[in-house]
């Protein structure tokens, strides 16, 4: 009896020297920057002149006569996005009973501006540092007499714009543009502005050599360029595993630092998530619930998956949101049950200390014991004491028999 509880006791103790080897947990964590960048419309009128077999900046005749042609070359140039452009013609007179000039008085126009209103469209986008020439030159009517002389003639030209992006004209109505809203551009730069490049593979891996979350690259708005209202962007994260253990990974957001401007663009941007087409979440970026962390799932060892996310920017939004910018940190961790190993001794190993089951790399425990293995600790703690303590209480008994 004495043997058979020394035995139990002893069992015990080994059963929780092995659990004690079981309660480390690696974690890592990695940040991924986000940049949202706006885009702009933005245009620029100049007007030239021929000057030989040159082109000069167009300057104010001081008279002209019955017959003559004068060159003017009102020239509009897209200096951001891609954009629509129309350009209304105003013609000044300081003489109500005398003829002046009028659109068939313009010439060199091309087939590409078509007439709606009192507005001239070109109907071919304009791409950025792209430009159309409206007319080449004005002239004079030959038949003009007397009546005209001193009189005062004056042509003023507007020019607007529209993004290309998520809008399509309908040139066989009377208003192309449609309702458009016209507002005064409020860009403080020369338009230029991050182009979408070649297609970029993004991926979240688990690293079996390093041991440690490794991103590529370290933007995953980078195949969104610049967003335009309107703007549907998909796009997709390879995630994978590695290492020789199941990791669980983990995935959340942080906003913190933005300005009121900023946060305006995080409020008005919608977000959708789907790991392997299970939908995690479905809301703006700055949303509180994104903030915390939600398991993308275990990964066995070599395991892949596809984290999938779309963004939808309002098409509603004005030249106020142009060129505005913000960031939004997407955070991976991941977390692997590490098993201790117990140490052989030289002997053992036949004095080979890299023989597989030598505990080269001491487990780390940033993220604590599990709460449930600390449970069986206790229980287990408790069993080995109840055991111990019955086998004293036997052996007492015995000598008092």
């Amino acid at each position: 009896m004495k043997r058979l509880i020394k035995f139990a006791a002893a069992a015990a103790a080994i059963t929780l020297l092995g659990l004690t080897g079981v309660y480390g947990y690696f974690s890592d964590s990695l940040t991924v920057t986000n940049h949202i960048a706006l885009g702009d419309v933005n245009i620029d009128l100049k007007e030239y002149q021929k000057k030989g077999s040159t082109e000069v900046l167009y300057t104010n005749p001081k008279s002209v006569v019955p017959g003559e042609s004068v060159s003017k070359i009102p020239r509009i140039t897209n200096l951001a996005k891609p954009c629509w452009v129309r350009a209304r013609i105003v013609y000044t007179d300081d003489r109500e009973r005398v003829e002046g000039f009028q659109d068939e008085m313009l010439s060199g126009m091309s087939e590409d501006w078509v007439k709606r209103g009192e507005y001239y469209y070109f109907t071919k986008i304009l791409k950025r540092k792209e430009y159309a020439d409206l007319f080449q030159e004005v002239k004079v009517p030959a038949v003009w007499g007397e009546e005209h002389s001193g009189q005062k003639l004056g042509i003023l030209i507007q020019a607007e714009a529209i993004q290309a992006a998520n809008f399509v004209p309908d040139f066989s109505g009377i208003s192309p543009w449609g309702n458009q809203k016209i507002q005064l551009c409020v860009h403080e730069e020369d338009g230029a502005a991050a182009c979408r490049g070649e297609k970029m593979n993004l991926s979240v891996e688990f690293n079996g050599k390093a041991h440690k979350l490794v991103s590529v690259p370290g933007d995953f708005f980078i195949n969104l360029g610049t967003a335009m209202p309107g703007d549907h962007f998909e796009d997709v994260v390879d995630v994978s595993n590695t290492t020789r253990k199941e990791a669980e990974l983990f995935f959340h957001t942080a906003v913190k630092g933005q300005n009121n401007s900023q946060m305006e663009i995080l409020k008005g941007i919608r977000l959708t998530i789907f790991m392997n087409e299970k939908k995690l979440y479905k809301g703006t970026l700055d949303s509180p619930e994104l903030e915390k962390k939600q398991s993308l799932g275990k990964f066995q060892p070599e395991q892949k998956g596809k984290l999938k996310f779309v963004l939808d920017v309002p098409a509603d939004w004005d030249n106020s949101f142009a060129l505005r910018k913000a960031d939004v940190q997407w955070i991976f961790s991941v977390n692997e049950e590490e098993t201790t190993v117990p140490e052989r001794t030289p002997q053992e190993t036949g004095g080979n200390p890299s023989e597989p089951g030598r505990n080269r790399y001491p487990v780390k425990t940033s993220d604590g014991l599990d709460p449930e293995k600390a449970v069986l600790l206790f229980l287990w703690s408790g069993v080995s004491a109840l055991v111990g303590l019955t086998y004293l209480i036997c052996r007492k008994g015995g000598r008092k028999e």
